[in-house]
């Protein structure tokens, strides 16, 4: 039971390195800014939520739109990126703290 928990933190803080740096390299949505804020693996490893911050909150549903639009693209690169042999799904999240 440890050895899984101990393999799917690292295998979250992978994919929240990697996502971070596709997401500053590649992903434009002029005007924002977006974080990944957590990535939580399913104990199968066949899921992986993935929650973004996005400031301004103004741009949250462009940013998601941007991103979602390219999940299956950003799955193929962190494969191939990993040594893993498969990669779990991508669910995206934005975390909605609204501004104040």
């Amino acid at each position: 039971m440890q050895k899984r928990l101990y393999r799917n933190l690292k295998i979250a803080s992978l994919i929240e390195h990697e996502l971070s740096l596709i997401i500053a390299k590649e992903i434009e949505v002029p005007g924002a800014l977006i974080t990944v804020t957590d990535v939580a693996v399913s104990e199968n490893l066949d899921n992986t939520k993935i929650t973004l911050s996005v400031i301004p909150y103004a741009k949250e549903l462009e940013a998601f739109t941007a991103i979602e639009a390219r999940r299956k693209e950003i799955e193929y690169k962190i494969l191939k990126k990993s040594r893993l042999r498969i990669i779990p799904k991508f669910t995206f999240i934005i975390d909605s703290h609204k501004e104040e």
